[in-house]
C-alpha cells in the first residue's frame, strides 16, 4: 500500500490565499470549508497570514480579505510583464474609440488569466476583473489563444475544462470546437457569439509574447446589438494592435 504524501505547510497557505480569488471576503468557517482544513488549524494559518499583511481581518464582521501585502505583490506582478506595458496604451485607445470593455489575458499554468481590464462608458453585466480566470471554450480570449495550440494540448484542456451548456450557442463537442478553432486560425480572430451569455458578444485576437508564442489575447466585449454595429471595425482594430505589438517584439530582440 502506497502512503499518501503529507500536505506541506506551504501548500496549505497557498490554498488559503487562492481561495480568496473566488470569494474576496470570507469567514473562518468559509475558508475552512473551501480548503478542507479543520477550523482550529485554519485559524492558526489565518493568524500567520494576517501578521504578515497577506490577509486582513475585519474585527466587526470577523471576516478576512486580501491584505495590503498581496495588493503590492499583485501590482509588482503586473509591472513585471513588459508586454502588458506595451499593450496598455493600445487598450486605452480601443476603449476611447469603441467605448466598450477591453480585456487582456495570458495563458498561465493551463488557465486563461485576465491581467488587465478596462471598461468603457457602457457597462456590461459580465465585466471581468484582473486576476479572473476566463473560460477556454466559451470566451474569445480563450479561443484566440487555444487556436495556436496543438490539437493534443487542446484535447487535454477539453478533458480538464469541459464546457458547460451556458447558452444555446455554447459549443460542447470536441469536433465542433476543433472546427471552430480552425475558423479562428483562418480568419485571425475569435468570436464569443453569445456562447457564454445571451446578449453579450466578444471578439478577440491572439498576441505573441517576447518568445514568439501566442500566450496573450486581447478582446473587446459589449452587448450584441452594439458590437454588431462596429464588429468589422473592432476586428480590424484588434488585428492592428496585434501586428503593432508583434513588430515591437521583433524590434526588441
Amino acid at each position: 500500500m502506497t502512503a499518501t504524501p503529507p500536505i506541506r505547510l506551504g501548500d496549505r497557505l497557498i490554498a488559503i490565499v487562492e481561495s480568496f480569488l473566488t470569494a474576496p471576503r470570507q469567514s473562518l468557517s468559509e475558508v475552512s470549508a473551501a480548503v478542507g482544513i479543520e477550523p482550529s488549524t485554519t485559524t492558526r494559518y489565518l493568524r500567520q497570514l494576517v501578521e504578515h499583511d497577506w490577509l486582513e481581518r475585519d474585527e466587526d464582521t470577523r471576516t478576512y480579505s486580501l491584505g495590503v501585502r498581496m495588493i503590492a505583490i499583485g501590482h509588482a506582478a503586473r509591472s513585471a510583464r513588459p508586454l502588458r506595458d506595451r499593450i496598455l496604451p493600445h487598450m486605452r485607445e480601443l476603449v476611447s474609440r469603441f467605448d466598450e470593455t477591453v480585456n487582456l489575458a495570458v495563458h498561465q499554468s493551463g488557465e486563461v488569466v485576465v491581467v488587465e481590464a478596462l471598461e468603457g462608458g457602457h457597462s456590461i453585466r459580465r465585466g471581468a476583473s484582473v486576476g479572473d480566470r476566463d473560460e477556454w471554450f466559451t470566451s474569445s480570449l480563450g479561443k484566440a489563444i487555444m487556436a495556436h495550440l496543438p490539437d493534443s494540448q487542446i484535447g487535454q484542456l477539453y478533458e480538464r475544462h469541459r464546457p458547460k451548456p451556458l447558452t444555446r450557442n455554447t459549443l460542447l463537442g470536441l469536433d465542433a470546437i476543433l472546427a471552430d478553432l480552425e475558423t479562428v486560425r483562418r480568419d485571425g480572430y475569435a468570436l464569443d457569439n453569445e456562447e457564454a451569455e445571451i446578449g453579450l458578444k466578444c471578439v478577440g485576437v491572439a498576441i505573441r509574447d517576447p518568445h514568439g508564442r501566442y500566450t496573450y489575447a486581447l478582446s473587446i466585449s459589449g452587448p450584441t446589438a452594439r458590437m454588431d454595429e462596429h464588429l468589422t471595425e473592432a476586428i480590424e482594430a484588434l488585428k492592428s494592435v496585434a501586428r503593432s505589438v508583434g513588430d515591437g517584439r521583433r524590434e526588441g530582440r
